[in-house]
């Protein structure tokens, strides 16, 4: 097994570290939403319906929230106390209706704003990939501006904006399958040429590509566009911690590729209209799951992920109310350990009822090798679980903040908690 990264490990909750966490500086809260200025060019995503629809889907705004004097923009894809520290930019190349370029997508107001026009048909994200060829269609390109997540959650931001990043990488998986189209998922691109040529200034990390298109013979062998720093936040404080980290994991080695694709059990139909209602929920009934409803859960989020580089996550679930199950610590469907262990889950996913009241809590665990990925991925497949609890008419809720260490020895695992998710009613 891999050692655990000391990243990981100074990131860990414990009883005594929860209790003496302090109050974010709510003088230094930071932006949401990331504009450029007035003078880049916008498009109205109105004027294209189905990049429209794409992007809604991935990381479009899907409810609006008015408390006193502050409004809240829920999204399709969650995040950790919604605040949402990622960005999603899009290059388009033969798309009806839309000039080939490199675009920033603005979910506040649907609009794509024109960050650069290709200079030559070598110029582009492709040459930011591994597998450089040309792409006729969209290349997404995921980024998380840590400090959104970082005013509040310290160090262990880190932890966040990589999972909910892996969130988005699932809602674009969710497009494109309602969409019918391919798609493939890239964590090994050139992050610092991506860093130069958006100017993100060390505030801002590349995350992960995704083609959604066909790809052609020709080299894409440069990326000519240099643009300024722009913030995203307003205020900011610098994490050297989470700098350092960024850098160390972005490098990924020795991956294994895998191809696939979720097959939800619901038509797309029912996809699409569970993305636009998906939201946590704060608490459950005790109403019992069905078995057939565990297993749907379970069966779509280990199906294998179109990516550059898998790494294995694991689901090891204290199941609380499931027709037709004991009640126990289940490995899949195997059962470990019989016994009404929902007082336990509660404490585990730091005393919130919700790990306790649920029909089953999921820990997502995996050895350390290629963290940045290992995450990524653990947040996608929490997406596929929201959007199957919500698809079958359940409730589920992510849970970032958990004991660690507790959590790993009860599970008796070596692994690393990666997340937690609640499922029921």
């Amino acid at each position: 097994m891999s050692p655990v990264p000391r990243f990981h490990r100074q990131t860990i909750h414990t009883p005594a570290s929860v209790r003496a966490g302090g109050w974010p500086d709510w003088s230094g809260q930071p932006e949401v939403f990331k504009y450029y200025p007035a003078d880049f060019p916008r498009l109205s995503l109105a004027a294209v319906p189905d990049v429209r629809l794409l992007l809604f889907r991935c990381a479009g705004l899907t409810a609006r929230r008015v408390y006193g004097d502050t409004v809240y923009f829920l999204r399709a894809n969650p995040s950790a106390g919604a605040l949402y520290p990622c960005e999603l930019y899009v290059q388009a190349r033969g798309v009806a209706g839309l000039a080939d370029g490199i675009y920033h997508y603005e979910p506040r107001g649907e609009r794509l704003c024109l960050l650069h026009e290709p200079e030559s048909a070598t110029d582009g994200l492709e040459s930011c990939c591994e597998d450089d060829r040309r792409v006729e269609g969209l290349v997404l390109l995921v980024s998380a501006i840590y400090y959104r997540s970082s005013w509040k959650y310290r160090d262990r931001a880190l932890r966040y904006c990589l999972l909910d990043s892996g969130h988005l990488l699932g809602g674009v998986e969710a497009a494109a399958i309602c969409g019918q189209e391919d798609h493939e998922i890239f964590c090994r691109i050139d992050r610092q040429r991506l860093a130069a040529g958006f100017g993100f200034g060390g505030r801002e990390q590349a995350m992960a590509m995704v083609v959604l298109g066909r790809r052609g013979s020709e080299r894409v062998t440069s990326l000519a566009m240099r643009l300024p720093f722009v913030s995203g936040t307003g205020t900011f404080v610098a994490n050297r911690f989470i700098e350092g980290a960024l850098e160390e994991i972005g490098r990924p080695e020795h991956c294994r590729p895998a191809a696939g694709g979720a097959g939800y059990p619901f038509s797309a139909g029912i996809l699409a209209d569970a993305i636009a209602r998906r939201r946590s929920i704060r608490a459950f009934a005790g109403v019992p799951l069905l078995r057939r409803e565990f297993d749907a859960v379970l069966d779509t989020a280990t199906m294998a992920v179109s990516m550059d580089c898998d790494e294995p996550v694991r689901i090891l679930a204290v199941v609380n109310r499931v027709e037709g199950m004991e009640p126990g610590v289940y490995a899949g469907r195997r059962c470990l350990a019989a016994g009404d262990f929902s007082d336990m889950a509660r404490y585990l996913c730091l005393e919130q009822d919700l790990g306790g009241d649920s029909g089953a809590t999921l820990f997502l665990t995996g050895a350390a090798h290629n963290y940045l990925p290992l995450l990524l991925k653990a947040g996608l497949m929490g997406q596929r679980i929201y959007l199957t609890a919500t698809g079958l008419g359940f409730g589920c809720s992510g849970i970032g903040a958990f004991y660690d260490q507790e959590a790993a020895a009860f599970l008796d695992t070596d692994d690393m908690i990666l997340y937690a998710l609640a499922v029921g009613r």
